[in-house]
C-alpha cells in the first residue's frame, strides 16, 4: 500500500480528476481524503485496500500536511488547503488564456 506522505500532489491531482474540489484555500475533508486513497488504490493498483488501511494512510498524510502547514485545521475533520499549485486562475488570467486560444485558432 502506497503512502502519500511527500507525494500529496499525486493524490490531489487524482482527486481533482475524480471531481473533488481541491483548490488553494478550499476546504478539505478527512472523509474525502479517505475515499480518494481507497479509490486511488482501486484504480491504480487494482485492489481494494479496505477502510482501515485507507483511514490510516489518509491520517498519515493529513498529519504530515498539517506539520508542513499545507493543510490548516478548520474543524475536527476539516482543513483549508494552502497550496498555490492548486490556485484557480484569476478572471484576467482566464480571459488572457481564452484570447490566446482564439488567436491560435484564427491563425491556424
Amino acid at each position: 500500500m502506497k503512502s502519500f506522505v511527500g507525494r500529496e500532489t499525486e493524490l490531489f491531482d487524482f482527486m481533482r480528476d475524480q471531481g473533488y474540489g481541491v483548490y488553494h484555500l478550499s476546504n478539505v475533508f478527512l472523509r474525502d481524503i479517505q475515499y480518494a486513497v481507497r479509490d486511488y488504490h482501486r484504480v491504480h493498483e487494482r485492489k481494494d485496500i479496505g477502510t482501515r488501511a485507507s483511514d490510516r494512510i489518509a491520517r498519515e498524510l493529513v498529519d504530515d500536511l498539517e506539520k508542513r502547514e499545507i493543510l490548516r485545521r478548520q474543524a475536527e475533520k476539516t482543513w483549508v488547503l494552502y497550496d498555490e499549485r492548486y490556485r484557480l486562475p484569476s478572471q484576467k488570467e482566464q480571459e488572457d488564456s481564452e484570447a490566446a486560444t482564439e488567436k491560435e485558432e484564427t491563425n491556424a
